[in-house]
């Protein structure tokens, strides 16, 4: 009886969000006007960067970050409600090589204060690497104008990047409830155009009194549109107003196996559905197995992204006298861009 609970639990996890993934609303046909038009807003938000895994485990695990139990600080970056798991501090550094040659590197150091919450700084930084400045010149012949245009490529490099800079607070309600924010500054750079805005995040965990089942949301990246405030001559336009890549995440999961006692396995279940502003609904599904608080496998699936789709990984937790030492890898399958990996070190005292 015990182990058919379990299994029912395992395929209710994974197979609610897909259940409303493949949900569609109903129109009803009572000639009262002309049902809408199905409109995803696809690429119509900037700060993508802001999308970007910043931690390995979140990443081996299929992309899901809400209802991960045992936050560290790099769950400041993921749902800042986790990071009132953290005892003391913790600090994480995390390393990946995106798509195109471009860095992406986060940050993140969290203290718990005791009664007065879990308080945690971070940040990330996309660097785009130097690119080839080119540059439209028209052609004439006789004295008169052609059409036509050529590519200068003489003009040097140009560089860019994107910032966001973060203060995280969390704190522990009730034993079932954990709420948290992330506030955090962010910019954009492009050679002489620049631009910046602010962007918040908002997230809870619930356990539900049921073993270690744990509900989670978190909406991200609410903010107001922006412009380019500084533009060089070059650009003969302004940009429009950007919409943040706003985002609400549903998530829920569950330990397996707890690790208790005797038992060195740990192993844990997970889902989550994401609703973004700025394109289809999206499924996370992943799952982590722990040995003897050592060793870790994941492995997870992301559905309904453009190249997205299977991810893996692991990692090692060492433990000294003086703090706490882990190491997480993950990998992430990019269809026709081929994967791209992801380091993160964690310590904790």
């Amino acid at each position: 009886m015990r182990v058919f609970t379990l299994i029912s639990i395992l395929i209710v996890l994974i197979a609610w969000p897909l259940a409303i993934f493949a949900q569609e609303l109903p129109y009803p046909d009572i000639n009262q006007g002309i049902d809408p038009a199905p409109f995803e807003r696809v690429a119509m938000s900037g700060w993508q960067f802001l999308k970007l895994p910043t931690d390995a485990r979140f990443a081996g695990m299929g992309g899901v970050t809400t209802a991960n139990s045992h936050g560290d600080a790099a769950s400041a970056l993921g749902n800042p409600a986790s990071i009132a798991d953290i005892e003391n501090l913790s600090v994480s550094l995390n390393s990946m090589n995106w798509l195109v040659d471009t860095k992406y590197q986060s940050l993140a150091a969290v203290k718990n204060f005791g009664k007065l919450g879990t308080i945690g700084i971070n940040a990330v930084l996309l660097d785009y690497g130097d690119m080839v400045r080119t540059e439209n010149q028209p052609i004439y012949e006789n004295g008169e104008y052609t059409g036509r245009a050529r590519s200068a490529l003489d003009l040097g490099t140009v560089t860019a990047n994107d910032l966001a800079i973060g203060l995280s607070y969390a704190r522990q309600v009730t034993d079932r409830l954990q709420v948290g924010g992330n506030l955090r500054y962010i910019s954009e750079e492009l050679d002489d155009a620049k631009t910046s805005n602010w962007s918040l995040d908002i997230g809870t965990v619930y356990y539900t009194g049921l073993r270690t089942l744990r509900i989670a949301m978190v909406g991200r990246n609410f903010g107001p549109d922006a412009r380019f405030a500084e533009y060089d001559e070059r650009i003969g336009f302004p940009a429009v107003e950007v919409r943040m890549p706003m985002s609400f995440q549903l998530g829920a999961a569950f330990d397996i196996l707890e690790g208790k006692g005797d038992n060195p396995h740990f192993w844990t279940i997970a889902a989550e559905f994401a609703h973004p502003n700025d394109g289809p609904e999206k499924v996370n599904v992943g799952t982590e197995y722990t040995f003897m608080n050592f060793a870790t496998l994941r492995g997870g699936y992301r559905f309904n992204y453009d190249e997205e789709g299977l991810t893996a990984g692991g990692g090692l937790r060492l433990v000294t006298r003086a703090f706490a030492f882990k190491i997480n890898y993950a990998y992430m399958d990019f269809g026709r861009f081929d994967s791209v990996s992801l380091f993160s070190l964690v310590f904790e005292l």
